[in-house]
């Protein structure tokens, strides 16, 4: 509040004004008129009926930078902005509280909440109008600033930080609308992808988290180019993009732009000097009637992802109603998985490995079986996937060793023959992220109290290709043991020299593919030669997978594989009859 008098010389101008438009007033009167006006903390104008400025008060000086001279005679409407720039403009406002800005001498405009107030005579003459003026422009500063934070926030919360582009919860909001539309416009048709990159893991191990992240912004410059103004673009976290094709979103425009974006993903990225290469998975589907909700789009166009990431890279699927029944399928056998796991519903079956030339066995290879409770028996190929993507693998391969080195323990008291007897188990990729993974098996060993040489870890080429370091490490600390390691699966699709002498194994195994076709293709016959030839060089023993036929058994022993196995010797057998095997004449499989 400013209660200072002003300079002496200012007054009597004011005063004489008022005095001489109100010839009632006395200058006593005038005085306390002026005195009362300047107790107010907001401006005080003091108008006559044409709005020429009679007396102000201290506050409007200060708000304005005026002195009351400069002021006096002056009318009102030279002090306000152009929105209210003439009397009748200010006959409208009279009575009324309404936001407006008063111009200060220096020409910046103040934003104020202005009020107005008439006097009459008895006659209903208006005597005089005082303005009362709240300087708000504080007010103004303080709302815009929590609008321009609003809007921040707003964005924030919808964009990715990293490429700048909508995340889930804004492509989310995007594909509420699209449906929207679709459902009120039958001819409108859109179309969602999901794209997934094809080992960004391996990228971001092998350069770095922050080349990775420049990849994931060169893709997503990269994608934007193909897309229309009306289409949306999204990084829905990690290396998984989402499109809403909303520009003539129909399939054959859909797959136009997937080969475009295949053909662009065909050229490398630049990431500090080098070029690399990164493909991506598609799910892909279509809007339909059927959709009344956006979650049942994003389940569907991620059960087509899922089918396409099981493909070769770089594949898409488009999603087929059949794919939501697998997916439920799915989740009932993720569910009964975890349940089997607690109520012991495995059994372990024993496939004997034998010597091809005198059909002698040497050890066998322990193969997990689920008997269900109502389902019966589910094939290993159905539930081994969903452990693997669960981390169920995990529990369930600590079961299958702590097994079958239980059974081998056993079997190994039978006689003196059977002592030497090797059991063969096979090690999940997953298995590989466990800090403890070497710890965990040579503990069960030693207190099973088993000969560390009669057990043979057999891991795949996919495994290696993942993790390579990682799991070379880790089969190094195994051989050192004194573990036996096997290569599964070789010549499958990873193969590679370098993975002969890099990795410390004992054994490779002949994938069953190329066994099957030797009889008509003479390719996979000279492959196999080679991989027999090769292991051979190296140093290691060879175990022929799929034997079913006497055919192929003689092919391989021509061929020089000494070991085999498969269902011509014998299919996989239960613990009981694989002994019964075992204390069978010199542990010997008569074909």
């Amino acid at each position: 509040m400013n209660n200072s008098p002003q300079d002496k010389n200012d007054f009597p101008l004011a005063l004489t004004q008022l005095n001489q438009q109100f010839a009632d007033l006395t200058p006593v009167a005038c005085v306390w008129i002026q005195t009362i006006i300047n107790t107010v903390n907001d401006s005080v104008i003091l108008l006559d009926k044409n709005y020429t400025i009679l007396m102000v008060n201290q506050t409007t000086l200060d708000l304005l930078g005026y002195s009351e001279n400069e002021l006096i005679n002056q009318s009102i409407v030279n002090l306000l902005d152009e929105n209210i720039s003439d009397i009748a403009t200010i006959e409208s406002n009279l009575q009324e509280t309404i936001e407006a800005a008063y111009l200060r001498k220096n020409g910046q405009e103040v934003e104020v909440l202005l009020s107005s107030q008439s006097i009459f005579y008895e006659d209903q003459e208006i005597m005089a109008i005082i303005c009362t003026a709240k300087d708000i422009s504080q007010e103004k500063r303080i709302e815009q600033l929590i609008r321009d934070n609003q809007t921040q926030l707003y964005y924030d919360l919808r964009h990715d930080k990293l490429t700048g582009l909508p995340n889930r919860r804004l492509f989310i909001e995007e594909l509420e609308k699209s449906l929207q539309k679709a459902h009120e416009d039958t001819r409108f048709c859109f179309t969602v992808l999901l794209l997934d990159l094809d080992q960004f893991k391996l990228i971001n191990n092998s350069y770095g988290h922050l080349m990775g992240d420049n990849l994931l912004i060169q893709i997503g410059e990269r994608l934007k180019q193909y897309l229309h103004s009306q289409d949306v673009l999204a990084r829905l976290g990690g290396d998984e993009f989402g499109i809403i094709l909303n520009h003539l979103g129909n399939l054959e425009h859909t797959l136009e732009i997937v080969d475009l974006i295949k053909q662009d993903f065909a050229r490398p990225f630049q990431l500090n000097g080098y070029e690399v290469y990164s493909s991506a998975s598609i799910g892909i589907t279509i809007s339909d009637a059927k959709y009344q909700k956006v979650g049942d789009i994003l389940r569907d166009v991620d059960a087509a992802l899922n089918q396409a990431k099981i493909k070769d890279k770089a594949s898409y699927t488009i999603f087929r109603q059949e794919m939501h029944f697998e997916a439920v399928n799915r989740l009932q056998l993720d569910n009964d998985l975890r349940r089997a796991i607690e109520h012991q519903e495995f059994e372990l079956r024993y496939q004997p490995i034998v010597e091809l030339n005198t059909t002698r066995i040497i050890g066998f290879e322990a193969l997990i079986r689920w008997q269900h409770p109502e389902k019966g028996w589910i094939s290993p190929a159905k539930f081994i996937p969903v452990a693997e993507e669960t981390g169920l693998i995990i529990p369930l391969s600590n079961w299958i060793l702590n097994q079958g080195c239980q059974q081998m323990c056993e079997w190994q008291k039978l006689s003196d023959h059977s002592q030497n007897l090797i059991i063969s188990i096979n090690l999940s990729v997953k298995q590989f992220s466990d800090n403890n993974l070497v710890e965990k098996i040579i503990n069960t060993v030693q207190e099973l109290g088993m000969n560390e040489n009669c057990l043979k870890l057999e891991i795949t080429e996919s495994s290696i290709i993942k993790n390579t370091e990682e799991v070379c490490s880790i089969l190094t600390q195994l051989k050192d043991l004194g573990i036996k390691l096997s290569m599964d699966d070789f010549g499958t699709g990873y193969s590679s020299l370098s993975y002969l002498y890099r990795f410390p194994f004992d054994t490779l195994k002949i994938d069953r593919s190329f066994i099957k076709d030797m009889a008509q293709s003479i390719d996979k016959l000279r492959l196999t030669q080679t991989i027999i030839h090769l292991a051979n060089d190296f140093g290691m023993e060879v175990i022929a997978e799929g034997i079913e036929t006497r055919e192929q058994l003689q092919q391989l022993q021509q061929l020089g594989c000494p070991y085999g196995q498969g269902y011509y010797f014998a299919q996989p057998l239960t613990a009981q009859e694989a002994q019964k095997v075992i204390l069978e004449g010199n542990n010997r499989l008569i074909v």
